[in-house]
């Protein structure tokens, strides 16, 4: 199938397209720089693996020949969070959103409808306050500390560069980009 859209009068962009897993995973990491709990174990994390490199510093620095286990745990962690993690997380959501086939979308002044085999539902602008914009794709954020619920909006799904425009317009018109 196709992805096309077509923007109608009365402030009305519309979108059709199939999810991807590169929008679920362009959309994951605009919530994760979002999120404040998404940094908050990135932090922790990050200071683990310090800790393991740490480790293996404090030898070395006594002139003896530091243990590898250390650096090991260390770049396990890293990779862990920083490519396998994130992965996982796009192909599990891709997976449950590509199971209703092909979303068609409509977003207006009063919301965002959405449409695909699996059902229909309207967000209102309240239920959707922020945004965040990356490279391929707008993603709708709650408004709760996690940002628990989000809507992809791939911009491929509108037809021309005025239609990614459109909906960008009504995005900022209405809610706020982070």
């Amino acid at each position: 199938m196709e992805d096309r859209a077509e923007t109608t009068e009365g402030e009305c962009v519309g979108l059709e397209y199939q999810v991807t897993r590169e929008d679920m995973r362009q959309a994951l990491r605009a919530r994760a720089k979002a999120s404040g709990r998404v940094r908050r174990i990135r932090q922790v994390a990050l200071t683990g693996a310090a800790v393991f490199v740490g480790a293996s510093v404090v030898p070395l620095a006594k002139g003896e020949v530091p243990g590898a286990q250390p650096l090991v745990i260390a770049g396990v962690l890293v990779v862990l969070l920083f490519v396998v993690q994130p992965w996982l997380t796009a192909r599990q959501f891709h997976k449950i959103a590509s199971r209703h086939g092909a979303y068609h979308v409509e977003v207006d002044d009063f919301g965002v409808a959405v449409s695909n085999a699996g059902g229909s539902s309207r967000l209102n602008w309240t239920a959707a306050p922020y945004y965040a914009e990356t490279p391929d794709t707008f993603v709708l954020l709650s408004g709760d500390k996690d940002l628990s619920c989000l809507t992809v909006l791939p911009k491929r799904g509108v037809r021309g560069p005025e239609g990614v425009d459109g909906v960008r317009t009504l995005l900022d018109r209405h809610i706020r980009r982070l």
